[in-house]
């Protein structure tokens, strides 16, 4: 009995793969017909680090404020992937609105590192909306 399996291109979320031989530790190997990449399925990896919703899931966590060990105690990943995930990413903050009634500023002081690096992050909220409109980190 063969079960299906629905693949996905871990870049550009797309369907249209095709199988592209084997890897050198036996696994399938897949290639995306619209990007070009080739990747091995979810289903067949052994580190949970490597799954292609982690990158999403570890940012939401993030900004839910879940602490970078907590959220590598969770996944059951590293905490340098955690790190990696955080460092790589290039997210950019798109308001809904072009004009709020109501913003709520808070600032938030944190170190990295240790005790001498610290940073502090200032950040606009719509409780309207339960957004936030823009940050600013510094040190």
């Amino acid at each position: 009995m063969k079960i299906p399996v629905e693949i996905f291109c871990p870049d550009c979320i797309s369907p249209r793969i095709k199988k592209n031989g084997f890897k050198t530790n036996k696994k399938q190997n897949y290639r995306c017909k619209d990007c070009g990449r080739q990747f091995v399925g979810d289903h067949n990896l052994t580190y949970k680090g490597c799954l292609s919703y982690l990158f999403r899931l570890v940012l939401m966590l993030l900004v839910r404020g879940c602490g970078i060990r907590d959220i590598s105690a969770a996944l059951q990943i590293s905490k340098h992937k955690v790190l990696s995930v955080l460092a790589n990413s290039n997210y950019k903050i798109i308001p809904k609105h072009k004009h709020y009634g109501k913003l709520e500023v808070d600032e938030f002081w944190t170190f990295v590192g240790n005790k001498s690096n610290k940073l502090w992050l200032i950040y606009v909220y719509s409780n309207e909306t339960g957004e936030i409109i823009c940050y600013e980190w510094g040190g």
